[in-house]
């Protein structure tokens, strides 16, 4: 009997140490809608000068990044990664959207991003022959600004980064990152990182005070910020909301002093570089498909 109780708590033990995360895992999608939304998330056509499309923004091929630095122009928004955006409960940087097919209208119709309105990008997957004959036969309405969006929708639910290291890492294998990621683990708990990146993708689930721009501070709602996700962090350069830091560890060091108050040693900044190496997931099926 004492086994047994020794047993029940030092699992229990071991499941209060990673509470704060859960391995991300595939959700369901449509196989169909989803691939329609692939062709849709790379057609430039459906851009206004037919020049630029939501890949050109979010790279899912080049590097797997899912983000691409290369479109920035000074003063803009860094463009968040699009892996793993489905595993976010809210979107864009003042998380004023918390739908997934919400946030896919959005960028469809934002000024800054597709640039494009619920008529005109009908008409313009109205004339495109493929698209009339794959609307019709997987939405019984067809081609409208709402099937269109729930394509997309489903595509983004298809391109979820998973089995990362850190993943069987927490789900019990002790053995899956190595001791210079663990100890990056540690220190990121230890330091205060896990109270704004937790849950299953390490971000993506609440907004955060950055407090330090030159904002009114009656003006909370502009210095709220959605806290974005750390997984394939390594592969999403550049940090930061205007991407003004491209390398990783320089990102690292500037968060640790700035938000947290931490000025890190180098093999503090180098373990937790380990750390997040770890949390490359593997290449999305859908993307290996035509």
């Amino acid at each position: 009997m004492k086994g047994v109780i020794l047993c029940l708590f030092i699992i229990t033990i071991s499941f209060c140490k990673y509470e704060s995360y859960k391995p991300l895992t595939v959700v369901k999608y449509n196989e169909e809608k989803a691939l329609l939304g692939k062709k849709l998330f790379f057609d430039k056509r459906l851009s206004p000068n037919e020049n630029y499309s939501c890949q050109t923004c979010h790279n899912l091929y080049w590097n797997l990044s899912g983000s691409n630095q290369d479109s920035m122009e000074k003063g803009t928004l860094n463009p968040p990664t699009i892996l793993n955006a489905a595993a976010n409960y809210l979107f864009y940087s003042d998380a004023k959207i918390s739908n997934l097919k919400d946030q896919v209208k959005e960028s469809i119709t934002s000024r800054i991003e597709l640039n494009s309105d619920n008529d005109k990008i009908v008409d313009s997957v109205n004339n495109i022959s493929e698209y009339k004959i794959l609307f019709k036969k997987i939405y019984n309405d067809g081609i409208n600004f709402d099937n269109i969006a729930d394509a997309i929708a489903e595509f983004e639910k298809a391109v979820l980064s998973v089995d990362s290291p850190f993943d069987r890492f927490i789900s019990g294998d002790n053995n899956a990152i190595d001791d210079s990621a663990k100890k990056g683990f540690k220190i990121f708990n230890n330091i205060g990182c896990a109270a704004c990146h937790n849950g299953r993708n390490l971000g993506g689930n609440l907004t955060q005070d950055i407090g330090r721009e030159k904002i009114s501070a009656l003006d909370t709602s502009k210095r709220l910020r959605r806290v974005p996700s750390l997984r394939n962090i390594t592969k999403t350069a550049p940090y930061l909301s205007h991407g003004e830091i491209n390398d990783l560890k320089e990102a690292i060091n500037f968060i640790g002093n700035y938000q947290l108050g931490y000025v890190l040693s180098k093999d503090e900044i180098d373990a937790l570089y380990s750390f997040f190496l770890t949390l490359n997931g593997k290449k999305p099926r859908i993307l290996n498909e035509y």
